[in-house]
Protein backbone atom coordinates (compact mmCIF):
# COMPACT_ATOMS: atom_id res chain seq x y z
CA UNK A 1 0.00 0.00 0.00
CA UNK A 2 1.35 3.85 -0.89
CA UNK A 3 2.32 5.60 2.10
CA UNK A 4 2.14 9.43 1.40
CA UNK A 5 5.45 11.16 2.00
CA UNK A 6 5.83 14.55 4.41
CA UNK A 7 6.88 17.81 2.81
CA UNK A 8 9.95 17.42 4.36
CA UNK A 9 11.02 14.38 2.30
CA UNK A 10 9.37 16.20 -0.47
CA UNK A 11 10.97 18.91 -0.08
CA UNK A 12 15.00 17.38 -0.27
CA UNK A 13 13.96 15.36 -3.07
CA UNK A 14 13.39 18.75 -5.05
CA UNK A 15 16.63 20.31 -3.44
CA UNK A 16 18.64 17.51 -4.84
CA UNK A 17 19.01 19.52 -8.19
CA UNK A 18 21.16 22.30 -8.46
CA UNK A 19 19.36 26.01 -8.36
CA UNK A 20 19.62 29.76 -9.04
CA UNK A 21 16.95 32.12 -7.33
CA UNK A 22 15.27 34.03 -9.95
CA UNK A 23 11.60 33.37 -9.18
CA UNK A 24 9.80 35.80 -6.57
CA UNK A 25 7.93 33.22 -4.42
CA UNK A 26 5.74 32.47 -2.47
CA UNK A 27 3.33 33.81 -4.63
CA UNK A 28 0.06 35.31 -2.86
CA UNK A 29 -2.91 33.31 -2.61
CA UNK A 30 -5.59 36.01 -3.11
CA UNK A 31 -9.53 36.02 -2.55
CA UNK A 32 -11.59 37.28 -6.07
CA UNK A 33 -14.78 38.29 -3.76
CA UNK A 34 -16.41 40.78 -6.95
CA UNK A 35 -16.24 38.10 -9.54
CA UNK A 36 -17.07 34.81 -6.68
CA UNK A 37 -20.51 37.36 -6.04
CA UNK A 38 -20.91 38.18 -9.52
CA UNK A 39 -21.18 34.84 -10.71
CA UNK A 40 -22.88 33.66 -8.02
CA UNK A 41 -21.28 30.03 -7.28
CA UNK A 42 -18.27 29.00 -5.50
CA UNK A 43 -15.83 30.94 -3.73
CA UNK A 44 -12.77 31.84 -6.04
CA UNK A 45 -9.30 32.24 -4.95
CA UNK A 46 -6.62 32.77 -7.13
CA UNK A 47 -2.71 32.15 -7.43
CA UNK A 48 -0.75 34.44 -8.27
CA UNK A 49 2.06 33.09 -10.49
CA UNK A 50 1.80 36.08 -12.48
CA UNK A 51 3.90 38.00 -9.75
CA UNK A 52 6.98 36.12 -9.90
CA UNK A 53 8.76 38.96 -11.07
CA UNK A 54 11.16 37.48 -14.15
CA UNK A 55 10.31 39.79 -16.81
CA UNK A 56 6.92 40.52 -16.18
CA UNK A 57 6.51 37.18 -14.23
CA UNK A 58 4.99 34.28 -15.01
CA UNK A 59 5.02 30.34 -14.28
CA UNK A 60 8.28 29.81 -16.30
CA UNK A 61 10.29 31.23 -13.92
CA UNK A 62 9.75 28.84 -11.51
CA UNK A 63 10.93 26.17 -13.91
CA UNK A 64 13.92 27.98 -14.69
CA UNK A 65 15.04 28.27 -11.06
CA UNK A 66 16.53 24.51 -12.27
CA UNK A 67 16.68 24.48 -15.76
CA UNK A 68 19.56 27.15 -16.43
CA UNK A 69 21.17 25.36 -13.97
CA UNK A 70 21.18 22.01 -15.83
CA UNK A 71 22.62 23.74 -19.04
CA UNK A 72 25.06 25.91 -17.73
CA UNK A 73 26.34 22.47 -15.42
CA UNK A 74 26.58 20.80 -18.77
CA UNK A 75 28.94 22.90 -20.50
CA UNK A 76 26.50 24.81 -23.15
CA UNK A 77 26.93 28.41 -23.45
CA UNK A 78 24.14 29.06 -26.40
CA UNK A 79 20.50 28.22 -26.04
CA UNK A 80 18.41 28.07 -29.12
CA UNK A 81 14.16 27.91 -28.55
CA UNK A 82 11.44 27.71 -31.41
CA UNK A 83 8.39 29.31 -30.06
CA UNK A 84 5.23 31.15 -31.82
CA UNK A 85 5.40 34.75 -32.47
CA UNK A 86 3.45 36.00 -28.99
CA UNK A 87 5.25 33.03 -26.76
CA UNK A 88 4.86 33.88 -22.85
CA UNK A 89 7.85 30.97 -22.73
CA UNK A 90 10.25 32.68 -25.24
CA UNK A 91 9.76 36.23 -23.11
CA UNK A 92 10.75 34.27 -19.60
CA UNK A 93 13.66 31.97 -21.20
CA UNK A 94 15.44 35.63 -22.67
CA UNK A 95 15.02 36.80 -19.29
CA UNK A 96 16.26 33.58 -17.67
CA UNK A 97 19.34 33.22 -19.98
CA UNK A 98 20.38 37.04 -19.11
CA UNK A 99 20.40 36.15 -15.41
CA UNK A 100 22.27 33.07 -16.00
CA UNK A 101 24.83 35.15 -18.82
CA UNK A 102 24.05 32.52 -21.78
CA UNK A 103 23.72 33.60 -25.43
CA UNK A 104 20.11 33.24 -26.19
CA UNK A 105 18.23 32.38 -29.87
CA UNK A 106 14.84 32.90 -30.42
CA UNK A 107 12.97 31.26 -33.45
CA UNK A 108 9.83 32.64 -34.14
CA UNK A 109 7.24 30.96 -35.59
CA UNK A 110 4.88 33.37 -38.34
CA UNK A 111 6.76 36.46 -36.98
CA UNK A 112 7.57 38.33 -40.01
CA UNK A 113 6.14 40.80 -40.58
CA UNK A 114 4.33 41.55 -37.17
CA UNK A 115 4.41 44.58 -35.32
CA UNK A 116 7.09 44.76 -32.30
CA UNK A 117 4.54 44.94 -29.31
CA UNK A 118 3.80 42.77 -26.50
CA UNK A 119 5.82 39.48 -26.21
CA UNK A 120 8.36 40.20 -29.46
CA UNK A 121 9.12 43.80 -27.93
CA UNK A 122 10.20 42.50 -24.75
CA UNK A 123 12.05 39.59 -26.49
CA UNK A 124 14.05 42.30 -28.49
CA UNK A 125 14.61 44.57 -25.49
CA UNK A 126 16.01 41.61 -23.40
CA UNK A 127 18.68 41.12 -26.49
CA UNK A 128 17.30 38.31 -27.96
CA UNK A 129 18.77 37.19 -31.25
CA UNK A 130 15.54 37.31 -33.09
CA UNK A 131 15.15 34.77 -36.39
CA UNK A 132 11.21 35.95 -37.47
CA UNK A 133 9.69 33.05 -39.82
CA UNK A 134 7.36 33.74 -42.24
CA UNK A 135 4.54 31.08 -42.62
CA UNK A 136 6.11 28.81 -45.31
CA UNK A 137 9.51 28.64 -43.25
CA UNK A 138 7.68 28.18 -39.66
CA UNK A 139 6.89 24.88 -41.04
CA UNK A 140 10.31 23.68 -41.34
CA UNK A 141 11.44 25.36 -38.12
CA UNK A 142 13.00 22.26 -36.46
CA UNK A 143 14.89 21.60 -39.77
CA UNK A 144 15.88 25.85 -39.49
CA UNK A 145 17.29 25.39 -36.08
CA UNK A 146 18.78 22.32 -36.27
CA UNK A 147 21.21 24.13 -39.52
CA UNK A 148 21.57 27.07 -37.12
CA UNK A 149 23.00 24.81 -34.22
CA UNK A 150 25.23 22.69 -36.43
CA UNK A 151 26.61 26.06 -38.57
CA UNK A 152 27.19 27.81 -34.10
CA UNK A 153 28.68 23.99 -33.21
CA UNK A 154 31.33 24.48 -36.56
CA UNK A 155 32.19 28.39 -34.65
CA UNK A 156 33.09 27.08 -31.44
CA UNK A 157 29.65 27.30 -29.39
CA UNK A 158 28.45 24.46 -27.37
CA UNK A 159 24.64 24.86 -28.07
CA UNK A 160 21.50 23.68 -26.31
CA UNK A 161 18.53 23.44 -28.24
CA UNK A 162 15.35 23.21 -25.96
CA UNK A 163 13.20 20.79 -28.38
CA UNK A 164 15.66 18.34 -28.29
CA UNK A 165 16.14 17.62 -24.75
CA UNK A 166 14.33 15.95 -21.50
CA UNK A 167 14.75 18.10 -18.77
CA UNK A 168 13.02 20.96 -20.26
CA UNK A 169 9.79 18.59 -21.03
CA UNK A 170 9.74 17.67 -17.04
CA UNK A 171 11.50 20.68 -15.15
CA UNK A 172 8.30 22.59 -14.94
CA UNK A 173 6.97 19.89 -12.85
CA UNK A 174 9.50 19.92 -10.56
CA UNK A 175 9.00 23.38 -9.70
CA UNK A 176 5.03 23.44 -9.53
CA UNK A 177 5.89 20.15 -7.08
CA UNK A 178 7.46 22.83 -4.57
CA UNK A 179 4.35 25.47 -5.53
CA UNK A 180 1.93 22.73 -4.14
CA UNK A 181 3.80 22.70 -0.69
CA UNK A 182 4.03 26.11 -0.95
CA UNK A 183 0.42 26.35 -1.95
CA UNK A 184 -0.89 23.39 1.29
CA UNK A 185 0.46 25.87 3.41
CA UNK A 186 -1.57 28.91 2.08
CA UNK A 187 -4.81 26.67 2.00
CA UNK A 188 -4.32 25.38 5.66
CA UNK A 189 -3.26 29.18 6.53
CA UNK A 190 -6.72 30.27 5.24
CA UNK A 191 -8.48 27.36 6.51
CA UNK A 192 -9.85 26.40 3.08
CA UNK A 193 -11.59 23.18 2.05
CA UNK A 194 -12.73 21.31 -0.94
CA UNK A 195 -10.32 22.46 -2.89
CA UNK A 196 -10.95 22.24 -7.00
CA UNK A 197 -7.94 24.10 -8.66
CA UNK A 198 -8.70 25.42 -12.21
CA UNK A 199 -5.42 25.79 -14.84
CA UNK A 200 -4.08 25.55 -17.65
CA UNK A 201 -3.81 22.04 -18.56
CA UNK A 202 0.43 21.72 -19.00
CA UNK A 203 3.08 21.01 -16.60
CA UNK A 204 2.89 23.31 -13.83
CA UNK A 205 -1.00 21.66 -12.93
CA UNK A 206 1.12 18.35 -12.75
CA UNK A 207 3.15 19.51 -10.84
CA UNK A 208 1.01 20.32 -8.30
CA UNK A 209 -0.99 17.00 -9.32
CA UNK A 210 2.46 15.09 -8.35
CA UNK A 211 2.37 17.45 -5.05
CA UNK A 212 -0.90 16.60 -4.05
CA UNK A 213 -1.31 13.07 -4.53
CA UNK A 214 2.49 12.59 -2.80
CA UNK A 215 1.03 14.18 0.35
CA UNK A 216 -2.15 12.68 0.41
CA UNK A 217 -4.25 15.47 -0.51
CA UNK A 218 -7.85 15.28 -1.83
CA UNK A 219 -7.57 18.25 -4.37
CA UNK A 220 -9.80 17.93 -7.26
CA UNK A 221 -7.90 19.31 -10.76
CA UNK A 222 -9.30 20.75 -13.88
CA UNK A 223 -7.36 22.06 -16.97
CA UNK A 224 -8.47 23.63 -19.92
CA UNK A 225 -6.63 23.24 -23.22
CA UNK A 226 -5.19 26.42 -25.08
CA UNK A 227 -4.14 24.95 -28.73
CA UNK A 228 -4.49 22.11 -31.10
CA UNK A 229 -0.74 21.66 -31.44
CA UNK A 230 0.13 19.90 -28.19
CA UNK A 231 -1.88 16.63 -27.52
CA UNK A 232 -1.59 16.31 -24.07
CA UNK A 233 -0.62 12.69 -24.10
CA UNK A 234 2.44 13.63 -26.04
CA UNK A 235 2.82 17.44 -24.00
CA UNK A 236 2.62 15.71 -20.46
CA UNK A 237 0.90 12.33 -19.90
CA UNK A 238 3.71 10.41 -21.79
CA UNK A 239 6.46 11.77 -19.17
CA UNK A 240 4.51 11.09 -16.02
CA UNK A 241 7.05 8.26 -15.05
CA UNK A 242 9.75 10.64 -16.41
CA UNK A 243 9.45 12.74 -13.66
CA UNK A 244 8.74 10.04 -10.98
CA UNK A 245 12.10 8.42 -11.50
CA UNK A 246 13.72 12.45 -11.91
CA UNK A 247 12.06 12.90 -8.08
CA UNK A 248 11.91 9.23 -6.56
CA UNK A 249 8.31 9.64 -6.31
CA UNK A 250 6.68 6.82 -4.93
CA UNK A 251 3.31 7.70 -6.94
CA UNK A 252 2.99 9.70 -10.69
CA UNK A 253 0.00 11.22 -12.17
CA UNK A 254 -2.23 9.66 -14.82
CA UNK A 255 -4.85 10.86 -16.88
CA UNK A 256 -7.63 10.34 -14.57
CA UNK A 257 -6.52 12.80 -11.95
CA UNK A 258 -7.15 15.65 -14.48
CA UNK A 259 -10.74 16.57 -15.84
CA UNK A 260 -9.67 18.04 -19.03
CA UNK A 261 -12.07 20.88 -21.17
CA UNK A 262 -10.94 21.19 -24.40
CA UNK A 263 -14.27 23.55 -25.52
CA UNK A 264 -12.87 26.41 -25.04
CA UNK A 265 -9.75 26.64 -27.73
CA UNK A 266 -11.86 28.46 -30.48
CA UNK A 267 -10.26 28.59 -34.18
CA UNK A 268 -6.94 27.82 -32.27
CA UNK A 269 -4.10 29.41 -30.11
CA UNK A 270 -3.51 32.92 -30.56
CA UNK A 271 -7.03 33.61 -31.69
CA UNK A 272 -8.80 34.77 -29.28
CA UNK A 273 -12.57 34.16 -28.76
CA UNK A 274 -14.96 36.47 -27.53
CA UNK A 275 -15.75 34.11 -24.47
CA UNK A 276 -12.13 35.02 -23.99
CA UNK A 277 -12.43 38.76 -24.52
CA UNK A 278 -15.30 38.74 -22.10
CA UNK A 279 -13.64 36.96 -19.16
CA UNK A 280 -10.83 39.47 -19.34
CA UNK A 281 -13.03 42.03 -19.13
CA UNK A 282 -14.75 40.69 -16.36
CA UNK A 283 -11.87 39.17 -14.05
CA UNK A 284 -10.62 42.86 -14.81
CA UNK A 285 -14.13 44.90 -13.47
CA UNK A 286 -14.57 43.17 -10.91
CA UNK A 287 -11.62 42.12 -8.97
CA UNK A 288 -8.81 44.23 -10.71
CA UNK A 289 -7.07 40.79 -12.20
CA UNK A 290 -5.70 40.83 -15.68
CA UNK A 291 -5.88 37.75 -17.45
CA UNK A 292 -4.29 37.27 -20.83
CA UNK A 293 -5.73 35.96 -24.12
CA UNK A 294 -3.89 32.83 -24.61
CA UNK A 295 -3.36 31.36 -21.01
CA UNK A 296 -5.45 32.60 -18.02
CA UNK A 297 -8.20 34.30 -19.96
CA UNK A 298 -9.12 31.00 -21.85
CA UNK A 299 -8.69 29.63 -18.38
CA UNK A 300 -11.03 31.81 -16.89
CA UNK A 301 -13.41 32.12 -19.64
CA UNK A 302 -13.92 28.32 -19.08
CA UNK A 303 -14.22 28.80 -15.46
CA UNK A 304 -17.17 31.24 -15.66
CA UNK A 305 -19.08 29.41 -18.59
CA UNK A 306 -18.70 26.33 -15.69
CA UNK A 307 -19.99 28.25 -13.14
CA UNK A 308 -22.91 29.50 -15.07
CA UNK A 309 -23.88 26.18 -16.17
CA UNK A 310 -23.71 24.58 -12.29
CA UNK A 311 -20.94 22.79 -13.49
CA UNK A 312 -19.06 23.29 -10.39
CA UNK A 313 -20.30 22.58 -6.77
CA UNK A 314 -20.95 25.97 -4.83
CA UNK A 315 -19.41 24.55 -1.97
CA UNK A 316 -16.06 23.78 -3.31
CA UNK A 317 -13.37 26.52 -3.19
CA UNK A 318 -11.95 26.85 -6.30
CA UNK A 319 -8.52 28.15 -6.82
CA UNK A 320 -7.29 29.41 -10.00
CA UNK A 321 -4.01 29.92 -10.98
CA UNK A 322 -2.94 32.82 -13.17
CA UNK A 323 0.10 31.70 -14.80
CA UNK A 324 1.24 35.28 -16.00
CA UNK A 325 1.14 36.02 -19.80
CA UNK A 326 0.63 39.80 -19.42
CA UNK A 327 2.29 41.12 -22.28
CA UNK A 328 0.52 39.27 -24.72
CA UNK A 329 -2.35 41.54 -23.41
CA UNK A 330 -1.06 44.22 -25.82
CA UNK A 331 -1.04 42.39 -29.14
CA UNK A 332 -4.76 41.62 -28.72
CA UNK A 333 -5.19 45.67 -28.13
CA UNK A 334 -7.63 46.01 -31.42
CA UNK A 335 -9.96 43.08 -30.63
CA UNK A 336 -9.92 43.59 -26.44
CA UNK A 337 -10.88 47.27 -26.99
CA UNK A 338 -13.27 46.81 -29.25
CA UNK A 339 -15.98 45.06 -26.28
CA UNK A 340 -17.79 46.36 -23.98
CA UNK A 341 -20.35 45.27 -21.38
Amino acid sequence: MKKDITIEELQLKIEKFPRIKIAHTPTPLEFMPNLSKNLGGPKIWIKREDMTGLAYGGNKARHYEFEMPEIKNQGYDTIINIMDYHSNNARMTAAAANKSELKYILILKNAQGRKVQGNLLVDKILGSELHLLNESQSIKANEYASNLKNDLEKNGRKVYLLQDHLFPRIVGMIGFVEAGIELKNQIEEKKLSNIHIYGVAGRSLCGLILASKNLGLNWKFTGVTVNYDMPLDDYIFRHNNDIKEALDLPITFYEKDLNVLDQYVGEGYGIVTQEVIEAIHLAAKTDAIICDPNYTGTVMAALIDQIRKNNINENETVIFIHTGGLPALFTFSEELSAFSF
